[in-house]
């Protein structure tokens, strides 16, 4: 068969009769057709055979008495070439209508009847043709999501809510795991034997979590089949239907790299020469004689020395001949007189001349005597403009945006009419639950491209009064049945529409983080992110209020709802982070513009208990 395939809003039927009882255009009932049909009619079975190599057929009406085969005998032939697609028989004969259902029939239909009521035939090969259209939707559908997860490198799995049974799981299991995916399939707690035994009970414990409806990251050790020991870090969503935690969804990934470089770090710092390669600066140390007797790494960088190379060398080696006269009498200047400074041209890896300042102070032992000049060297090269550098980002935005708008979005939009015409046709929860995630990435890829375009346009600052600004949010952000307490008649200065963003996202967070009452609040932050899902759901929002006032510098934006728990308070701010089922850019949005303006922001507890945002940094106009 063809690799195309009919849209919903289109359909193409073949006919094949030597008395054809459908005419174009065909009637359909209720008032319900495609927006186009073609329908295709030939009296031989032959003619009609070699029409389905060439063409996507959504749905056959065949007579059961054809010139040169039987209709029964013309279903075989049909299903030796697509299995899928119904065919229709229309007969006089009720023998062979009980007979040929077991068949490659896969409707019969009367011809008597048909006759008469042309329009109730061509309902019933529309029917046929749409749960042949939705079959092989669903296929393809099925098809692309596979291939799409063993594109990814990561472990991407799908467990049932007891962990009883794997329902899906893609190769990466074996890349990462070194065992076959079909071992998994047959013992799904195979896995964990894989994982180290001292990582063995958090893993566990973590699972029950996500069976009791909780989610998990967690980081841990496995053993490969071959000995090899490796990090995977995983993260487990429970989907509850009903109630029940039907299935669980999750991915893991290898970060054995990223804990290899983790390990090194760590020696690193604790090495005696952390401090001074962590300098940017070029900084050297020389004994009495002026030879290196340590460096960081910036300085051998810069030079493209090696170590070995760098050993007992004479700084006034590293510059061009003609300043290395001066780099040594000022060196001499510093033993003699405690400090010096000077400009030279550092010879780089490639034989550049690049132009340095270097200041250098004198080394003394306990008796006060020279033993050597420590300092530093910065580059005095022009570096690259502000303008310059922000013209190079905003490229990098709008080709940021270009993507998001058009690779997101248009899909977007082709899966939203899809849906549309599934929920004319059917009336399912299912659907609705698409619906629901539809908008959700909708609302992932609108804030997205706010946070591509913060940094596009140039600030416009002016006077904007906060009450003004305030309460224009309110209006526009749904905030439900919260209250909104404003102490503060300030202006400053300011963007005004980045200004009102970053006000709606911060309303925004407070009435989705934030809506359980005081009283009701947990100690710890499982309560609390469990006792605002709940509240969410009764409509506890009544009793939520969000202050906005001032603070010496800045003003602050506080609710009374759950807050934020003080071990995340530094991480609120990053992309994805989330307590509700939004995307969670929000606060990050709020970031972006803070930094825009030259503010800075941080999470804090309020005095009631809540989430409370400070901004500070700010430009007041004063009357």
């Amino acid at each position: 068969m063809p690799d195309t395939y009919a849209t919903a809003d289109s359909m193409h039927v073949l006919q094949v009769d030597d008395t054809p009882l459908l005419d174009e255009p065909v009637d359909f009932p209720e008032s319900r057709r495609p927006d186009s049909l073609t329908l295709t009619t030939t009296d031989r079975a032959d003619s009609a055979l070699e029409r389905l190599e060439g063409t996507a057929i959504d749905g056959i009406v065949v007579a059961d008495d054809l010139p040169d085969r039987s209709g029964c005998a013309f279903a075989d032939a049909v299903r030796e070439r697509d299995s899928s697609v119904p065919v229709l028989l229309l007969t006089e004969s009720e023998p062979v209508a009980s007979d040929v259902l077991s068949n490659g029939v896969t409707d019969v239909f009367s011809r008597d009847t048909a006759a008469v009521r042309r329009d109730l035939l061509a309902n019933r090969i529309r029917l046929l043709a749409e749960h042949h259209q939705s079959t092989e939707l669903a296929s393809r559908t099925r098809q692309q999501l596979t291939e799409l997860a063993e594109q990814s490198s990561e472990l991407l799995w799908v467990f049932s809510g007891d962990w009883t049974e794997i329902q899906f799981v893609n190769s990466a299991y074996e890349t990462i795991y070194g065992r076959s995916v079909e071992s998994l399939q047959a013992n799904p707690a195979e896995f964990m034997t894989a994982v180290h035994p001292a990582d063995q009970d958090s893993v566990m414990q973590a699972m029950q979590r996500v069976s009791a409806g909780e989610s998990a990251d967690l980081e841990f050790r496995i053993t490969r089949p071959d000995g090899e020991q490796r990090w995977v870090r995983a993260t487990a969503q429970p989907i509850v239907e009903d109630g029940t935690v039907a299935r669980i969804v999750g991915a893991s990934r290898d970060i054995t790299e990223r804990k290899r470089r983790e390990s090194e770090r760590a020696a690193e710092l604790d090495s005696p020469d952390a401090p001074v390669d962590a300098v940017p600066d070029l900084f050297y140390a020389l004994d009495e004689n002026g030879d290196l007797v340590r460096w960081n790494d910036a300085l051998a960088a810069a030079t493209g020395d090696g170590d070995a190379d760098l050993t007992s060398m004479a700084l006034a080696e590293l510059f061009a001949p003609s300043d290395r006269e001066v780099v040594r009498q000022c060196i001499e200047t510093a033993l003699a007189t405690g400090e010096t400074s000077f400009e030279a041209d550092l010879l780089t890896a490639d034989g550049t001349a690049v132009p340095y300042e270097f200041t250098g102070g004198r080394i003394t032992a306990a008796d006060g005597s020279a033993v050597g000049v420590a300092g530093i060297g910065r580059t005095t090269a022009p570096r690259e403009s502000r303008q310059q550098a922000l013209e190079r980002q905003n490229e990098r935005l709008d080709e940021f945006a270009s993507v998001v708008s058009h690779d997101l979005r248009n899909p977007l939009d082709v899966a939203r009419g899809q849906l549309e015409l599934a929920q004319v046709a059917h009336d399912s929860e299912h659907l609705d639950a698409v619906e629901r995630a539809h908008d959700r990435i909708g609302q992932l890829i609108e804030d997205l491209l706010t946070l591509a375009r913060n940094g596009e346009a140039a600030l416009d600052s002016e006077p904007v009064p906060l009450q003004t600004v305030v309460e224009q949010c309110w209006q526009t952000v749904e905030t439900d049945d919260a209250t909104l307490e404003l102490r503060t008649s300030a202006v400053v200065r300011a963007d005004p529409g980045r200004l009102r963003q970053l006000f709606e996202n911060l309303l925004r967070n407070s009435v989705e983080h934030g809506q359980t009452p005081p009283a009701q609040r947990q100690g710890d932050a499982a309560g609390q992110c469990a006792t605002a899902s709940v509240s969410q759901s009764e409509g506890a929002a009544a009793s939520l209020t969000i202050t906005i006032g001032e603070l010496d510098g800045g003003f602050y934006v506080a609710d009374d709802g759950v807050g934020i728990p003080a071990d995340e308070r530094d991480t609120v701010f990053e992309g994805g982070y989330s307590l509700a089922s939004g995307p969670g850019f929000g606060l990050q949005i709020v970031e972006e513009i803070v930094k825009t303006h030259g503010w800075s922001i941080t999470a804090a507890e309020s005095d009631a208990g809540g989430a409370r945002f400070e901004i500070t940094g700010v430009e007041f106009e004063t009357a």
